[in-house]
């Protein structure tokens, strides 16, 4: 029973241990998981409220040309005119109505929001706009009336009521004669000035109900929106047609908002359904806009995120049970099993020493039960050397005696030796596409890993990838000539095995000897110093770092910075795009720059640039875009860097090429109409032979005089010579065949026909004018 109990003990610890283990990163993920959906239902809400503010500045815009409407009618002149005027519709009085309508503003030019607009008198009784004149009754009978006024007297009273007010009415339902529709509408009215006590008139301005809705957000699922004026009287109002909500209880809920001018959220009950209400006030027009949204609508997204996070967590922590109970189960079994095998020794042979033995055989029993685990630890082997490599290459170690148990447990020897590096590189350019070039890298990097194992077992090396391979000699304390001679021995053996196309593409180089284990990292480094400004060094079997020497990197020469001004402001782009080129190919390609380098190298190109664009004149759009792309350029990876610093450069120096050929074109243009002006006598003058003269194309010189002159080369040759012969016939006796030889015409015919086709008249007729 004891024996019973002390197994389940061991498996119970083991699976709450592992229960945990794997329970800790769910409840991570779980708590991130929550957090995101709070900042999720936040977002919704802020997102409603960025709608109803850009909404509020449209519906502030109709409202603003709605008054700026009115009061263009209410001063206007005609208007304050015809509203003394009486019995208008009773001829001779008639054309006044014309005069009047001739002045009013046409609608659609004015604001397409408006439906319509409607000026009533008094005095004459008539209602009249830009295209119709009626009297009052005529109005109520045959054109525009609210649905719910049944007679005419009843629409007399509220007309009266309505020339009283001054702005917006609710929205109400309209019966529209004339296109047999019925539609909502928004009224808006203001009194005609007026010097009397019972007024002369008043303005109505209509806006459809669609206008305003098309104005608002989007209409969700059981949603209101409201608009009011500064008053606090509700214009609009949209809703679900089966809702049944009082204005009285949305203007109790507004008047607690009326304080607040930025834009407010707060939970309300609005007809015993749960709302979050957003609502601000316009400081432009005074007008209050409020948008009321279901909870249920806000929190559909959060329920379903709630319920696929329980699911998440009710499957997780099914698998976490399973998983820690098998695992559990793997773990406690092998150490149940020895102690049964100790207890049942203990049992048949009592005492100490039979103690002592059952434990041996006891642990003799487990490792050899637990060969997979050995046989694992084994095959890990290998990953361990990789890891322990790359420490000592890259990180390094903190602590010498992290290096030895390391070490000690993969059997390399570290006290009291000498350790450097040889870098074995694969010198080719590397197309990232091409396949083939991949291959070869594949089987270099194959077969040098295949030698060194065959030359040095047991030595550690780690493929670093892009045809480099770091391998850590180690070797006795020797003197510096014995390490490189037999460093030396080492690569020849290994070329010689090698295939020639390889073994010729391939240089070794030797870092700085070490002491100490922990400055392995040391010596890698020198030996990947060299890489970046010694591959010329082809006649050594290995370049070896020598501390004395002076190993610079290779940077661009000082008059970088002259040579792409000068290819820039020249509009040279041949010449830019060669010697980007050369930068990219030599700098960037072939020297594999340190990453540092490389950034200096692209700020100084971007230094550049910027200087150029204060030499170039630029308008300011093109300036801001250019500061924009260098801005956002910043950041970016290097190659990514290099793309767009180079396009920068290009498209500035086309900007300069387009500019040096309009300044060239405007010279030659120049010119031709010199030319022109003092050969205009010349018979012989026409388009091949000015070209011929200036030894351009014939398309090229009538596209560029078009272009400059704004008319045919032809054209204006007979144009000038036109105007001359003109002056010849105004100021002188000479005959008309005289005056055609001298403008260039080879016949008085041809003269004569041009004449009178460009001035209208013939000579004669010109020169008795």
């Amino acid at each position: 029973m004891n024996k019973r109990g002390n197994k389940n003990i061991l498996f119970k610890k083991y699976f709450i241990m592992y229960f945990f283990v794997l329970l800790l990163p769910m409840v991570i993920c779980c708590s991130y998981y929550a957090y995101m959906l709070a900042v999720i239902n936040h977002d919704d809400i802020n997102t409603r409220k960025t709608e109803l503010i850009h909404s509020a500045s449209i519906f502030d815009t109709i409202v603003s040309e709605v008054n700026y409407l009115g009061d263009c009618l209410t001063s206007n002149v005609e208007v304050n005119h015809f509203k003394n005027l009486d019995n208008v519709m009773e001829y001779p009085n008639t054309y006044k109505i014309h005069e009047l309508q001739e002045a009013l503003p046409d609608l659609y030019l004015v604001n397409q929001a408006v439906y319509g607009y409607y000026i009533f008198f008094d005095k004459s009784e008539v209602v009249i706009n830009k295209s119709i004149a009626y009297t009052y009754e005529q109005f109520y009978d045959l054109y525009l009336r609210k649905d719910n006024i049944e007679d005419f007297e009843k629409w007399s009273l509220d007309r009266t009521e309505e020339s009283k007010h001054y702005g917006f009415l609710p929205m109400e339902e309209y019966e529209i004669y004339v296109k047999k529709t019925k539609e909502n509408l928004i009224c808006y009215t203001r009194p005609l000035l007026s010097t009397t006590i019972g007024g002369d008139g008043h303005v109505a301005i209509y806006i459809k109900e669609d206008v305003a809705s098309s104005v608002m957000p989007a209409m969700e699922e059981g949603s209101i929106q409201v608009v009011q004026d500064f008053s606090g009287n509700i214009i609009y109002k949209a809703f679900d047609d089966e809702m049944t909500i009082s204005d009285s209880d949305i203007e109790n809920l507004l008047q607690e908002a009326d304080d607040e001018k930025d834009a407010i959220q707060k939970e309300v009950n609005l007809g015993g359904e749960q709302y979050t209400m957003i609502s601000l006030e316009s400081e432009a027009s005074g007008m209050r806009y409020t948008n009321f949204v279901p909870n249920k609508i806000i929190n559909q997204r959060l329920t379903y995120c709630i319920l696929l996070l329980v699911a998440f967590i009710f499957v997780g922590i099914l698998v976490d049970v399973i998983l820690s109970y098998q695992i559990s189960i793997k773990n406690a079994t092998p150490i149940n099993d020895m102690l049964n095998k100790m207890s049942l020794k203990i049992e048949r042979f009592g005492g100490h020493q039979s103690a002592l033995a059952s434990l041996k055989e006891a642990f003799t029993y487990l490792a050899d039960s637990n060969d997979k685990l050995s046989n694992a630890l084994n095959d890990q082997k290998p990953y361990l050397q990789t890891a322990f490599v790359n420490r000592l290459l890259f990180s390094g170690f903190q602590e010498e005696k992290e290096i030895l148990r390391m070490a000690d447990y993969l059997q390399y020897q570290v006290e009291n030796r000498t350790f450097w590096v040889l870098l074995f590189r694969f010198h080719m350019v590397i197309n990232g596409g091409d396949e083939g070039d991949q291959k070869l890298l594949n089987t270099f990097s194959a077969s040098l890993t295949e030698l060194i194992d065959q030359k040095l077992p047991g030595s550690l090396y780690t493929d670093l990838g892009e045809g480099q391979l770091a391998l850590i000699m180690n070797t006795e304390a020797a003197g510096e000539d014995e390490i490189r001679k037999k460093s030396s021995e080492l690569v020849k053996n290994i070329k010689m095995q090698m295939a020639p196309s390889l073994a010729e593409k391939i240089f070794v180089y030797g870092g700085s000897t070490e002491s100490s284990p922990d400055r392995i990292r040391e010596s890698y480094l020198n030996a990947a110093y060299l890489c970046y400004n010694e591959a010329e060094q082809i006649e050594n079997t290995i370049i070896w770092y020598d501390h004395r020497e002076n190993h610079s990197i290779g940077y661009p020469s000082a008059d970088m910075h002259v040579k792409l001004v000068h290819y820039v402001t020249t509009g040279d782009e041949k010449g830019l795009h060669d010697y980007l080129e050369m930068i990219v190919t030599e700098y960037f390609i072939e020297s594999d720059l340190p990453v540092y380098v490389q950034h200096m190298l692209i700020t100084d190109l971007q230094s550049t640039l910027f200087r150029l664009l204060d030499l170039v004149k630029l308008g300011d759009s093109e300036y801001a875009r250019y500061y924009k792309e260098l801005e956002k350029n910043h950041n970016l990876p290097v190659l990514n860097q290099i793309r767009i610093t180079l396009n920068l450069f290009k498209e500035l120096c086309q900007f300069m090429n387009r500019q040096k050929k309009m300044q060239d074109a405007d010279m030659i243009a120049g010119g031709i109409v010199s030319y022109i002006d003092s050969h205009y006598g010349d018979p012989n003058l026409s388009l091949s032979m000015v070209a011929d003269q200036f030894e351009i194309s014939q398309p090229y010189l009538s596209s560029l005089f078009k272009q400059t002159q704004g008319i045919k080369f032809s054209n204006y040759i007979e144009n000038i010579r036109i105007d001359k012969a003109k002056d010849l016939l105004r100021t002188t006796d000479l005959p008309i065949v005289k005056i055609s030889e001298m403008v260039g015409y080879g016949s008085t015919n041809s003269f004569c026909r041009a004449f009178k086709r460009v001035t209208g008249l013939n000579t004669s007729e010109y020169r008795n004018d």
